[in-house]
């Protein structure tokens, strides 16, 4: 059985963790992980409310954030990856986002990512700006 439900204050501690997850392995430069850190639990602080969470019976199994029509997180426990879980996922949330914002060398999300409609369009220093194909 699978449920969505908004986030509450008491989901900010998982909140923070599974949005470090897809953030720290991805950065190279040690002494930028104490300000990622610091800005993950800023930003969750002021936008818990934004997240959603999918529970796979009542364990929360993958999170997501869109804001301003830009997919910024999506965290899916290791468990549950390679099932087709995200692509239901994306085809649910396709028609409120955009774009998505992800690491660069990130390369199994840049993956999927395409595989789900969406091309490459910018680069920055260290992400990937990539929105719905045609």
């Amino acid at each position: 059985m699978i449920r969505y439900k908004k986030a509450k204050a008491k989901n900010k501690p998982m909140l923070i963790e599974y949005k470090l997850l897809t953030i720290i392995p991805y950065t190279k430069d040690d002494s930028k992980k104490l300000e990622i850190i610091a800005y993950v639990n800023n930003m969750v602080s002021k936008n818990y409310k934004d997240f959603t969470i999918i529970y796979h019976f009542f364990k929360p199994i993958r999170i997501y954030l869109i804001k301003d029509k830009e997919l910024d997180t999506l965290f899916i426990c290791e468990k549950y990856r390679n099932k087709g879980i995200g692509s239901k996922l994306m085809k649910n949330i396709q028609d409120k986002i955009e774009t998505i914002k992800v690491k660069k060398e990130n390369k199994k999300a840049i993956k999927f990512y395409k595989q789900n409609g969406f091309v490459k369009e910018e680069r920055n220093k260290d992400s990937l700006i990539l929105r719905k194909g045609d």
